[in-house]
């Protein structure tokens, strides 16, 4: 039997494969997906596997060993790029099963129609792989996201300043003078901290991203100092920070005394939050005092 192959549809069966898969594996370990970012690998991976289609067109075992071990090892390289805290087991995990997944919808069309890539029903199917796993993901991220909530009180000479919190396990920022972890807080939290001046001094790291050290110190009772800070996408920075006496989670009356606390010129998840917490600050790991 003679099977003519065109290698321009095929190329666009595989990116649509690969974008459905990338989504899946991004969504389920809870990655931000960046389209653009998405759609290149998507491409690139796409090239890949017609290629190697294309030149081991008359060994078929050869194909699927090749192709298999490569899709499983590209798509496994592009989730670990991506810089957040997930394990490599973890990732290995859930990339080795959502191509088991994907590979036996095709295998499973395949049988029951003789052909799958250009069957819509398989896409169809893909599609609401990638659906259910958003649905799930966002049900387990709002029962994480009240689990890890707190109303909290930073506490100053003279001044209480209650707060939204929320435990951010992907903040790593530590005090660099005391080797000890750091909460950030978002700047307006200090306007009633600060005379009117140093507070439009804080407006304007806000507007610029540039703190006024020597204007704002000395002109109130809070002393910033800079701490050093790494984003997601790893660039290198320096933060203003300030020593907050006391941190009080209200409902728990747990007490942390002498807590670092950044200072962000940023919303916090869409502005629902005005502290992000550290993980080693949390009530069931208090400190001595």
């Amino acid at each position: 039997m003679t099977y003519i192959v065109y290698a321009d549809v095929l190329f666009v069966y595989h990116v649509l494969i690969q974008l459905a898969l990338l989504f899946m594996i991004q969504t389920i370990l809870g990655h931000t997906i960046r389209i653009f970012r998405t759609l290149s690998w998507s491409i690139l991976m796409a090239a890949l596997s017609t290629g190697i289609f294309l030149i081991t067109i008359s060994r078929c075992t050869l194909y699927y060993i090749i192709y298999a071990t490569s899709y499983f090892f590209m798509t496994y390289f592009f989730t670990k790029s991506c810089r957040l805290h997930t394990s490599m087991l973890v990732t290995g995990v859930v990339v080795l099963a959502c191509c088991i997944w994907f590979a036996g919808m095709m295998q499973i069309f395949y049988i029951r129609n003789g052909y799958a890539l250009h069957n819509p029903w398989f896409y169809m199917c893909c599609t609401i792989s990638v659906l259910t796993c958003r649905i799930g993901r966002r049900i387990y991220d709002r029962k994480q996201q009240s689990k890890h909530t707190y109303q909290v009180a930073l506490i100053f000479p003279g001044a209480k300043i209650c707060a939204h919190a929320f435990v951010d396990t992907g903040n790593r920022l530590l005090n660099p003078y005391t080797g000890k972890p750091a909460i950030i807080i978002n700047y307006r939290l200090l306007k009633n901290c600060l005379p009117e001046q140093s507070y439009e001094n804080l407006e304007q790291y806000h507007r610029t991203g540039k703190f006024p050290y020597l204007q704002i110190n000395g002109t109130g009772n809070l002393h910033f100092f800079p701490i050093p800070y790494h984003t997601i996408g790893n660039r290198f920075s320096m933060m203003p920070a300030i020593m907050v006496p006391e941190l009080l989670y209200e409902k728990e009356q747990t007490r942390f005394l002498s807590v670092t606390a950044g200072i962000s010129r940023d919303v916090f998840l869409g502005n629902q939050y005005e502290v992000l917490l550290h993980e080693k600050l949390q009530p069931m790991k208090e400190e001595p005092a």
